[in-house]
């Protein structure tokens, strides 16, 4: 009987003894196998748990942002401004160190512009974080801030709507001193004793005068009238020296104001020699176009991009007969260029 079995699983192909005749390394192998599985399994079940983790934490920002919106976007607002203040705070110690290493001349138009900015924008943002820093004040802080973000947020924290809303706003005040200023031009003219050059003033004056702005060639044959009396920053009187500071945005009350004049106009006069060093108007974006127009002296808001060129090219034409000596005819020309301007009449008008 033993023997007829046999005979049956060796012809079936069947080896009885076949687990029992396996070597070690092959046995480990099996064991590894199964080890391997499971594993597997283990893995998959931890991806499918992170991947609903995943999703989950997308949909909880949705959810968050439906039940809680005012949060939500009081969120957004102050970590894009934060990372935004961040970022212009590096590039402005850059600008600070090269400057040190290189000169001030040797600045981009993007850094001069940073270089006036930054100082008054951390001046603004310090109270606003050190107080933030105290337990529990946030919570009256930041909601503070955004009820208002003009006297307490830079730029940095606003919308676009915010920042079209108060560039307009500070303009109109600036514009409100642009008679005043003519006026006071206007009353030099006598004072000339140059009669050559009190004709072409005259002109000048009266150009402007009937709602037109004089040409470029006309601006520089009285260039002179800039760098000695009556209309250098040395020979101007109080109240002609004032009107001249606000038509520029700054402030009326602080000391030295003469030096403070002076060193606007070596900005502007800088950042003008940066821009052509830089390839000129084509090489700006539209925003520091509208940006150099604003702190120039003309309402950029509704302004075709042809335009604005246009205006900044007859801008750099004056400032390039423009240095130290006649600086003032620099911080003159927001009067000379854009007294009758459209769109600051419209704005003043409005």
């Amino acid at each position: 009987m033993y023997k007829m079995i046999s005979r049956i699983f060796v012809r079936e192909g069947i080896n009885t003894l076949e687990p029992l005749k396996r070597s070690p390394i092959q046995r480990g192998l099996v064991k590894m196998g199964k080890e391997s599985e499971k594993s597997r399994k283990v893995a998959n079940l931890k991806w499918y748990w992170f991947g609903k983790y995943i999703n989950y934490i997308k949909n909880y920002e949705h959810t968050l942002e439906r039940k809680f919106p005012r949060t939500m976007q009081m969120y957004r607002v102050f970590s894009v401004g934060t990372r935004d203040v961040y970022t212009n705070l590096k590039s402005f110690v850059i600008a600070i160190k090269k400057q040190k290493s290189h000169g001030v001349n040797s600045l981009t138009r993007e850094q001069l512009q940073l270089m006036h900015t930054m100082p008054r924008d951390l001046r603004k943002l310090l109270p606003l974080f050190l107080l933030s820093a105290a337990p529990f004040t946030n919570y009256i802080i930041f909601p503070l801030a955004l009820y208002f973000p003009r006297y307490l947020l830079t730029s940095h924290y606003w919308t676009l709507q915010q920042k079209l809303e108060f560039m307009l706003s500070d303009h109109k005040a600036r514009l409100k001193h642009n008679r005043p200023l003519f006026r006071c031009m206007q009353a030099e003219l006598k004072c000339i004793k140059d009669e050559t050059l009190r004709i072409k003033w005259r002109d000048v004056i009266a150009c402007l005068g009937s709602g037109t702005h004089p040409t470029t060639k006309h601006i520089i044959a009285c260039s002179k009238l800039f760098s000695g009396p009556p209309y250098s920053l040395n020979n101007l009187k109080r109240k002609h020296l004032k009107e001249l500071l606000a038509i520029h945005g700054m402030s009326l009350w602080r000391p030295f104001k003469r030096k403070r004049l002076t060193e606007r106009g070596m900005l502007i006069l800088r950042m003008d020699r940066a821009i052509i060093r830089e390839g000129g108007i084509k090489e700006m974006s539209n925003e520091a176009m509208r940006w150099a127009l604003s702190f120039r002296g003309v309402n950029p808001a509704n302004m075709s991009i042809e335009s604005m060129r246009s205006w900044l090219e007859q801008w750099l034409i004056v400032s390039a007969s423009v240095d130290q000596n006649n600086l003032s005819l620099l911080l003159h020309s927001p009067i000379l260029l854009a007294y009758n301007h459209s769109t600051n009449w419209t704005l003043i008008y409005s």
